[in-house]
């Protein structure tokens, strides 16, 4: 069966420790013996990695996500009818939301742009440093340009984009679908560095795949190979492979007190794994969700 990074971070590389014998010497034959256990270690690490990195989110996770953004929606938007959703997960702690929405006031439809970030909780005491609790938060927000490029450089993969957007500064490559915009890039990046698939989610219904390329904005004009042939270059150095996880950051989500701007929503995830409460809008900066009177009870 294959194992699972249950703890948001990857296992580590077992070290291996051996005594040489009471005299401190040590043969040939058992120097060797380690190198060979250490390279196993390693290749066997390496498997890991690389398994846990195409693996699609939990429907645990999923669920989270979809709750909590149903419940921003709610709030925020009562005159909005979200018909669908879908999460396309950049990273393990980040996430690109659509949520395709009809106007109940005047009847059109369009595809409303949100992001989930997951963050370490924090608690303060008076007049002591942020601790680390123990707690995760799913923070949901409105996705534009500014936003994303912040979210990128935090869990970083912003420089990859930032080569991806150099392939074609001008704007003079074409596209199947059209004029490339400032979500097409990350798209563009999920699509060059190998990210599991986008996941649809009708109201009522379960979670499904969707085809590689998905663009939520656009569904019937997704990304093809030909598409991405010209940005190639900007993932050739490492295979297609995102620094973020061959360093192994990805599956560690950042501390709430190290984000100096944290403007949406924030939901705390309960100790059976579902969404367990929010807080106020932007009520969480800088301070954790104990910051905001530990508002677990506060809606959820």
């Amino acid at each position: 069966m294959t194992r699972r990074f249950r703890s948001l971070a990857p296992p580590a590389v077992l070290i291996l420790a051996f005594t040489a014998g009471s005299t401190g010497c040590d043969t040939e034959a058992r120097r060797q013996a380690r190198a060979e256990d250490a390279r196993r270690a390693q290749v066997w690490e390496d498997h890991q990695r690389r398994e846990a990195e195409v693996a699609p989110p939990t429907p645990e996770v999923l669920s989270q996500v979809r709750t909590a953004a149903q419940t921003f929606m709610d709030a925020h938007h009562p005159e909005l009818l979200v018909e669908d959703y879908t999460f396309t997960p950049l990273t393990p702690n980040l996430f690109l939301v659509g949520a395709s929405v009809k106007d109940l006031l005047h009847g059109n439809r369009y595809v409303s742009q949100l992001t989930a970030e997951r963050l370490r909780d924090v608690s303060w005491g008076e007049g002591e440093a942020p601790r680390e609790n123990g707690q995760l938060l799913w923070v949901i927000d409105y996705a534009d340009a500014r936003k994303m490029a912040q979210l990128a450089q935090r869990h970083g993969f912003g420089d990859e984009v930032e080569r991806i957007r150099a392939q074609d500064r001008d704007g003079r490559l074409q596209s199947s679908w059209g004029r490339r915009s400032w979500l097409d890039d990350y798209l563009l990046w999920h699509f060059l560095f190998h990210r599991p698939a986008s996941y649809g989610y009708h109201p009522g219904g379960g979670f499904t795949p969707m085809p590689p390329g998905y663009r939520p904005q656009d569904p019937g004009h997704p990304i093809r190979p030909e598409d991405a042939q010209p940005f190639q270059p900007a993932a050739a150095a490492t295979g297609g492979r995102s620094s973020v996880f061959l360093g192994g950051s990805a599956w560690r989500p950042p501390l709430v007190s190290s984000v100096p701007e944290l403007p949406g929503q924030a939901f705390l995830v309960g100790g059976g794994g579902s969404i367990a409460g929010h807080a106020a809008m932007g009520a969480v900066s800088r301070g954790g969700f104990g910051a905001a009177g530990h508002a677990a009870g506060s809606g959820g």
